[in-house]
Parts: structure tokens; sequence; C-alpha cells
């Protein structure tokens, strides 16, 4: 499920010329906070874990990058998601793999203790139909 987009700035870019990994890092953890909001009725989630970070191509300033997203694991407390960032280019609609890896987040009450979390089955759903969208559109399937 595509999640966000943003620009990434002369600002953003490190010495090598390409975009920091921890900033990268940072957004895609918003990206998880934004998106166990949205998946729940819950208010407040924490990041419990992040796992798998991968960095497969560099992103240089005045690239658009996409953030999408899958819920990989619904626990009673916890939510597992994947995120697949790529580099988007508006004019030719190509995208590059950028950056990819798992991040678990904890739900939890106003004394930052995990509560159970509400689901909302209709974002579960269009979640699910996105990642297996995006699946189909990778690998050529009808």
């Amino acid at each position: 499920m595509l999640i966000s987009r943003e620009m990434v700035l002369n600002m953003d870019i490190a010495l090598n010329a390409a975009m920091f990994g921890g900033d990268m890092m940072a957004r895609m953890d918003k990206v998880a906070g934004i998106t166990a909001a949205l998946m729940s009725r819950n208010r407040r989630f924490l990041t419990l874990k992040v796992s798998e970070l991968t960095f497969h191509s560099p992103v240089r300033a005045g690239e658009i990058i996409e953030f999408h997203i899958g819920v990989t694991r619904q626990g009673r407390t916890s939510m597992t998601l994947r995120l697949e960032v790529e580099v988007y280019e508006p004019v030719t609609e190509q995208r590059r793999d950028v950056t990819s890896g798992e991040f678990v987040m904890v739900a939890v009450d106003e004394l930052l203790q995990p509560e159970p979390i509400l689901w909302k089955p209709e974002m579960l759903q269009a979640a699910a139909e996105a990642r297996e969208a995006r699946r189909r559109g990778r690998t050529g399937q009808a």
C-alpha cells in the first residue's frame, strides 16, 4: 500500500552525494508509525524493533521517493510492517528499489504500557489487496 511520497532535497544529502542512511531510516520509522495508526484505532505506537534494513541503491537530490508498506504479522499488541522504498520517476513512471526493511510497532497506552490493538479490518483488507496487486505487477502476472 502506498503510504507517502517525498522529494529528497539538497539538505538531505551526505558527503557521498546520496541521501544519508540514517535520514532514510527516520523517514521509514515515521511512515511505520503512520501506518500503524491507519491500521488500527489505537492512538499511540512505539517502534519495538527494526530488522533487515537493506539499502539497494542511492537516492540523489531531486528524486521522489515512495513508501510502500504491508502488514506481515498481526499480533495482540504489536504488528510487523514490511516497508519498501522506491525512487519514482513521474515522467516515465519508472521505479527503482532503494531501501527495504521490517518494523515492529507496539500499541501503548498513555503510560506507555502495551495495550491490545483495535484492528480496522477494512484497512487490513485494503493493505493486503494493494500488496498482492504490487506483487502481481512486479512479476508480470495478470
